[in-house]
C-alpha cells in the first residue's frame, strides 16, 4: 500500500479578493528595494571609479639614467683608485662592498626602476671611498671585517 496525498480530499475555498493586489504590490515593493539597492551599491561603485581616475596621482619618478651613469662612471674610478692605493696584490672588498654589490645584481636581474638603482650606486661609492681611506691610513681588511657579522 502506498501513502500519498489524495489531492481529491483538499478543502476548496475561495481566496479573499484583495490577496492578488497586496501579492502584486508587495512584490513590486521588492523589486524597487533591489532595484534601489543595486542602483545604490552601483552609484558608490561608479563614485570610487571615478574618484581613482579623477583623483590627480603622483607623477612617475623621472627615469634618472644620468645619474645611474655617473654613478657607474665614480664607481669604476673609485675601484681603480682602491686597487692603487690598497697594499695587497689583490685586496678583499668589505662585506658591506659585497652586500652592495649584491643589492645592484638583484635591482639589475629584476629589472628594479631607476630611482631604486642610483641609491645604491651612491652607497657603493660611499664605502669605495671609505675602502679607500682605509688602505690611505695602513688598515688593512682583514679577514674578520670582511665577514657580515648579524
Amino acid at each position: 500500500m502506498t501513502r500519498g496525498v489524495d489531492f481529491e480530499k483538499l478543502p476548496e475555498f475561495a481566496p479573499d479578493p484583495a490577496l492578488w493586489p497586496r501579492i502584486v504590490a508587495a512584490r513590486e515593493a521588492q523589486l524597487r528595494r533591489r532595484w534601489l539597492g543595486g542602483g545604490g551599491l552601483a552609484a558608490i561603485a561608479a563614485a570610487v571609479f571615478a574618484a581613482v581616475l579623477l583623483v590627480p596621482q603622483a607623477p612617475p619618478v623621472p627615469m634618472d639614467v644620468d645619474a645611474i651613469a655617473a654613478g657607474e662612471r665614480e664607481s669604476r674610478v673609485l675601484e681603480v683608485e682602491w686597487l692603487r692605493v690598497a697594499p695587497a696584490a689583490r685586496p678583499l672588498p668589505s662585506a658591506r662592498l659585497r652586500a652592495i654589490d649584491a643589492a645592484l645584481q638583484a635591482a639589475y636581474d629584476r629589472g628594479a626602476p631607476e630611482n631604486e638603482v642610483a641609491p645604491l650606486w651612491q652607497r657603493r661609492n660611499e664605502a669605495l671611498r671609505g675602502l679607500i681611506v682605509r688602505a690611505q691610513e695602513g688598515v688593512a681588511v682583514d679577514a674578520a671585517s670582511t665577514v657580515t657579522r648579524i
